[in-house]
């Protein structure tokens, strides 16, 4: 549950050639307690955030309060994180 992967284009004459994706383990991402899987978990909820699908960086800028609201505010049911700035430094790096 918390290995979060950023997916990045690599520009090339303003066209996309290729992607990287770099995954990250982060050591919390909120649910039920810190780290990954509590072995009493029931459902995904339990676990913590689930980020589907999130622009993360728009005309090169970094979108903080977006994400910081995504870790922070999380869908009903679940536990939002308990390192945000380590998550927010995760994701910059």
């Amino acid at each position: 549950m918390p290995d979060i992967t950023v997916i990045t284009p690599v520009w090339s004459g303003g066209k996309p050639i290729f992607y990287v994706a770099s995954r990250g383990h982060h050591a919390d991402v909120g649910g039920l307690t810190p780290g990954s899987m509590p072995p009493f978990s029931r459902t995904l909820k339990d676990e913590g955030i689930a980020i589907k699908s999130f622009k993360l960086v728009e005309k090169g800028i970094f979108k903080e309060k977006e994400i910081i609201k995504i870790f922070t505010e999380p869908e009903e049911g679940v536990i939002g994180t308990r390192a945000l700035k380590d998550n927010i430094c995760d994701l910059k790096a």
